[in-house]
């Protein structure tokens, strides 16, 4: 018996032993006031942030991207685990004569066995385990790219939704001045009901789009700043956007021949391929002859002792391990058909988003052509409105045609930008590089 407890005990010290420490729930949210000072150019908050800058702000700091990376450690934990080899067995019995005579003792059997299968499968088992953890670290940088685009986007709506709304207000303000002064002249007689009340009208409207704008605005400021775990609160100043550098055709088809190199959800799914593949040839050695080879020693009640071997055999004559291939074949050709439909995707969105942006570029730069023009037109209409020589139903159109001109504009620009940044992830080409204005926020 102090030989069993000693190499129970020894065993217990060789395989290191784990305790257990509560780990409790946190209490409340755990959202920052700001973010630190490295954020910034200066190194200080004084001065407006990038979109790099709040990019990488948000791969560091986000909520989800902790979630996850805790979600790639028990993958990596359970692939870790499934490439060990098992754990020898020990077994240990004793008896007790139940008579008393001068010969009786009592007899002990120890054994010890190891799955020999287990040691066949070790290679194919190993390297599926290694392909698997492999698959979780990329999973977790495609994360990563797909958290510096929606960084990137949420930047651009809270940036240019901002200066829409802004502008849209200075044309409601004086929209609703002109109603102001049509709703005096009804009063007095000097207009028409249909006149005022077309004034009156468009001031509701354009205020409308104006709310609406500044709506969306915090909607982009609050998931921006969730995004960056910062308190709804905390002071963020982003810096101004310039249009972002365009996309060629060879850029495009250069990308695609490099994407399956490139690209972390694609060579996740290699990685997750690589593993099933392992997995099969597993299921085709398992179909063999399970084997477990074991060594005993044994002592009765008169002081016999024995030593012996023991062999255990499993018998596949059901069919259970022909099923378990057809079932790590069938998953197999299902990941297959998984990564040939991710790659088509690939190519017809890299496709499309080129297309679009190439349209969304012909149509900004009309829209720059003429607003000039446009712009021109208001501010000679505002200073011959207030020396009484444009008609107020004159003034109003141009007004809020060119209030419409204006806010096309930024849409078109944000399209323009969140395209841009979806097929920069697409073709892997995640680096941000915009060319700030002076403008903020």
């Amino acid at each position: 018996m102090r030989r069993i407890m000693t190499l129970l005990v020894s065993s217990v010290v060789l395989s290191g032993c784990a305790f257990y420490h509560p780990d409790p729930l946190p209490a409340g949210p755990d959202l920052m006031p700001g973010l630190p000072a490295r954020a910034a150019r200066s190194g200080t908050l004084e001065q407006p942030l990038d979109m790099m800058q709040v990019a990488t702000e948000a791969v560091l700091h986000s909520p989800d991207r902790v979630a996850l990376r805790r979600a790639a450690d028990v993958s990596r934990a359970q692939a870790m685990a499934a490439g060990l080899l098992p754990d020898p067995q020990f077994s240990a019995g004793g008896d007790h004569p139940t008579v008393h005579g001068p010969d009786l003792v009592n007899a002990y059997a120890l054994g010890l066995s190891e799955d020999l299968q287990a040691l066949l499968t070790y290679p194919s088992r190993s390297s599926a385990a290694r392909a698997a953890a492999d698959q979780a670290k990329l999973n977790l940088l495609w994360n990563e790219w797909q958290t510096i685009e929606q960084a990137g986007t949420l930047y651009v709506q809270a940036v240019l939704l901002g200066q829409k709304a802004a502008r849209l207000h200075q044309t409601a303000t004086l929209l609703q001045s002109q109603s102001d002064r049509s709703q005096k002249a009804l009063a007095a007689g000097n207009t028409t009901l249909d006149l005022a009340g077309a004034d009156l009208s468009t001031a509701l409207d354009v205020a409308s789009q104006a709310d609406a704008a500044s709506r969306d605005t915090l909607t982009a400021d609050i998931a921006l700043k969730m995004l960056l775990d910062l308190e709804p609160a905390a002071p963020l100043q982003l810096a101004g956007l310039e249009d972002p550098p365009p996309f060629t055709k060879e850029q495009v088809v250069a990308a695609l021949k490099n994407v399956t190199r490139a690209r972390p959800d694609l060579l996740a799914l290699q990685a997750g391929y690589h593993s099933q593949e392992e997995n099969v040839r597993t299921a085709i050695l398992e179909q063999f002859p399970a084997i477990t080879l074991g060594f005993n020693r044994a002592s009765d009640t008169g002081r016999v002792q024995t030593n012996g071997l023991a062999l255990t055999v499993n018998l596949p004559i059901f069919g259970s391990t022909q099923a378990n291939i057809k079932v790590q074949r069938a998953t197999r050709a299902k990941l297959k058909a998984e990564y040939q439909a991710r790659l088509d995707q690939t190519e017809s969105d890299a496709w499309r988003l080129f297309d679009e942006l190439s349209l969304l570029r012909r149509q900004i730069a009309r829209l720059e052509e003429k607003l000039p023009e446009f712009q021109r037109m208001g501010e000679t209409s505002q200073k011959a409105y207030t020396a009484g020589d444009l008609p107020p139903a004159t003034y109003v159109i141009l007004l809020t045609s060119l209030s419409a001109r204006e806010s096309e504009l930024f849409d078109l620009k944000s399209l323009l930008w969140g395209d841009t940044l979806a097929l920069r992830t697409l073709l892997a080409i995640p680096a941000i590089a915009p060319n700030p204005a002076k403008e903020t926020k």
